[in-house]
């Protein structure tokens, strides 16, 4: 994919939950917080040790297809209780567009 094209997919999923994953092949579950024209701003979250932690992890989270189809067996719209974990903290990053090689809305 072309930067243009991350860039307009970066805009397009702003503030929404996205799993990013680098032309090196690492992947990370992240918030889109804002795009400029070089960079990607990203939130994730993570646990007591500063490791990362996936959003689909996270206690009451529900993707963009649960959001879309809200009564699908077996929790019918509403999220599973204590199930999941809360995170630590959330960490800021920057990602370079360049690095990107494909994104996937959550």
């Amino acid at each position: 994919m072309s930067v243009e094209t991350i860039k307009s997919l970066c805009q397009r999923y702003t503030n929404y939950p996205v799993k990013l994953t680098a032309r090196d092949g690492v992947e990370l579950e992240a918030i889109i917080e804002y795009v400029d024209n070089e960079n990607a701003h990203v939130l994730y979250p993570v646990d007591e040790n500063e490791k990362p932690i996936r959003l689909s992890q996270l206690e009451g989270f529900s993707s963009a297809m649960e959001m879309r189809y809200p009564y699908s067996y077996p929790y019918y719209g509403y999220p599973p209780y204590g199930f999941g974990v809360r995170p630590f903290g959330w960490r800021r990053w920057v990602l370079p567009l360049a690095a990107l090689a494909a994104i996937a809305l959550l």
